[in-house]
């Protein structure tokens, strides 16, 4: 079987995104602000010493994670604009409620408290991404600003994930399904797929190595390739014996 050199750089570009010259380069600059919506660097060092105690609190009372969300709920209330708090939020409800049936639930019998956390999970993280990215693509981003996204985006990447994975089982049982989040009513298994590999791959650019990984495992256009490979080398196979 031949592949075409044209072949085996589109397949290149499937299967290792780094591999394509026209693939977004994020820009760290150490010098920027750590938060450029909170350039108060005294303000900022408050919200993160709050942080930083609502984490403990979450680690003392691991079996009820619940009793630390008021803490949080506070600060993001307080300063909307704070990113990282966005973040770590959505990074409790997940915690809590775990990722399966969270976005999607079988029509009828969905928990309305996990469809709110769904729903809240998903806007928290939009809003982080949205908050730290730079103003425009070009633009630098300060380390702890490429942290954030880098986490944002695999959190994306991950409830999106586990929509798809949900949808299928309901799909293939020939059950109806509702959606925590209005945007995904009437989605696909293959949209949310590509969705989620692609927030992975943004997860990957930031530096998260396994979003990286991700990126490639969930990429639908990578298995479909690879289903052509395989049936092409079925054929060559074929052929020769």
């Amino acid at each position: 079987m031949q592949l075409s050199a044209s072949d085996v750089k589109v397949l290149a570009s499937v299967f290792d995104p780094e591999a394509s010259t026209s693939r977004a380069e994020v820009i760290v600059n150490p010098s920027l602000p750590a938060d450029r919506h909170i350039p108060n660097s005294t303000l900022l060092a408050e919200l993160q010493a709050q942080e930083k105690s609502a984490i403990q609190l979450l680690e003392k009372y691991e079996s009820s994670p619940s009793k630390d969300s008021s803490s949080r709920d506070n600060v993001a209330t307080e300063n909307p604009n704070y990113a990282s708090v966005l973040n770590n939020r959505a990074q409790l409800r997940r915690w809590y409620w775990g990722d399966r049936n969270l976005l999607v639930q079988r029509k009828g019998t969905a928990q309305p408290e996990r469809k709110v956390a769904g729903a809240c999970t998903v806007k928290d993280l939009r809003q982080s991404v949205s908050l730290a990215s730079p103003g425009k693509p070009t633009d630098a981003v300060s380390p702890k600003q490429g942290r954030l996204l880098a986490q944002a985006y695999t959190q994306l990447g991950a409830v999106y994930h586990a929509a798809a994975k949900d949808l299928e089982t309901f799909d293939g049982a020939g059950e109806e399904v509702e959606t925590s989040v209005d945007d995904l009513a009437g989605r696909t298994r293959e949209g949310l797929e590509e969705d989620a590999s692609q927030f992975f791959y943004l997860g990957g650019l930031y530096g998260n190595e396994v979003a990286k990984a991700l990126a490639i495992h969930t990429n639908p256009n990578a298995k479909l390739c690879g289903q052509i490979v395989k049936e092409a080398m079925r054929k060559e196979l074929a052929l020769v014996s």
